[in-house]
């Protein structure tokens, strides 16, 4: 189906409280090659409400993107104040919430050599998966990124366009990359605990469409993972209407694991909302309700970064308590 075709929203942008916006913005703008798209302080009553922070809270702000379509996007924010603390402690590798982000990359044994030596620390070194005939192999190698946010990088290995990964490859050759070789935010993870409920938001209110779904297993597979060896996981990623912005559902099926959602809020630091653009807000605040998304931010009119004036609200995922922002341009 092709992308023309298929309905849904997909990850807009992702949003990430940063422990030092300059710092921050040598990865995503030096390293990763990232537009910057806007810079701007962000405060008063309305940025207050809507992010539910104490009075006097600025944030100082960076929107950035790679391609002409408004997907895939990431918005840095420094927030003021004392007691910020990380949303993901380092020791962590699989846990309720928003968890990763998911760049492809053009020479993942080129970019793992020059990011171990800027100090970034791998998960491991780049392991090749074989998906099987259909979707065919990819590359791949996990590090801890910036405040606390996980960063895989992918290396396409195949060219057939008969099979999924050949025509994401074919998709990119004509997209473009960035001028350091990588590209926007392609899947982004999000680990649930309870996958039917956070389904019933991706597939309802936001319309997007099953991509894959499988079960992770295996000692190979949960090594690379970072899971108990006898580890299952329910693996559900949906697409919305491009081949960017995908979300990789996970579930764990037999096994306990944390939740970073308490403490992925502003000020803090982290992964913190996944940020979802839509014709109808009022439709969709109405789609929301009806199958339980608590509302973090009711719904209200605002200059968001990057997208200008638009109809904006924040809610929990019901399936993690996760935030998900939804907004509608005016």
């Amino acid at each position: 189906m092709s992308q023309k075709e298929r309905a849904g929203a997909p990850v807009s942008v992702v949003v990430i409280g940063v422990e030092n916006l300059d710092t921050s913005l040598k990865f995503y703008a030096g390293t990763l090659g990232l537009t910057v798209i806007e810079n701007r302080n962000w405060q008063g009553p309305e940025f207050e409400r809507y992010w539910r922070v104490p009075p006097g809270t600025t944030s100082r702000c960076a929107f950035l993107g790679h391609g002409a379509d408004p997907v895939g996007r990431v918005q840095l924010m420094e927030f003021s104040g004392t007691g910020r603390r990380q949303a993901r402690p380092a020791d962590i590798r699989r846990a309720v919430g928003l968890f990763n982000i998911n760049i492809y990359a053009s020479d993942i044994r080129r970019d793992h050599e020059r990011l171990a030596a800027q100090g970034f620390r791998f998960w491991s070194e780049p392991a090749r998966n074989n998906f099987g005939p259909a979707i065919g192999e990819t590359l791949e190698a996990a590090f801890d990124g910036p405040d606390g946010v996980v960063v895989n990088l992918i290396q396409l290995l195949t060219d057939d366009p008969k099979t999924v990964i050949g025509h994401i490859t074919r998709f990119i050759a004509r997209y473009g990359r960035t001028p350091t070789g990588f590209t926007s935010v392609v899947t982004t993870a999000h680990t649930v605990a309870d996958m039917e409920k956070a389904l019933a938001f991706y597939y309802g209110p936001l319309q997007m469409t099953l991509f894959v779904e499988s079960i992770l297993q295996g000692a190979v597979t949960n090594r690379a993972l970072s899971l108990p060896e006898d580890a299952r996981t329910r693996s559900v990623i949906v697409q919305g209407s491009h081949e960017y912005g995908k979300i990789a559902l996970a579930a764990a099926l037999n096994y306990e694991i944390p939740s970073l959602v308490p403490a992925a809020v502003p000020p803090n630091i982290g992964y913190l909302a996944q940020s979802f653009e839509v014709a109808d807000l009022a439709a969709t605040a109405h789609a929301c309700a009806a199958i339980g998304a608590e509302a973090f931010a009711d719904p209200v009119e605002i200059d968001l970064p990057g997208r200008g004036r638009c109809k904006a609200m924040v809610v929990r995922n019901p399936g993690s308590g996760a935030l998900q922002e939804l907004f509608q341009r005016l």
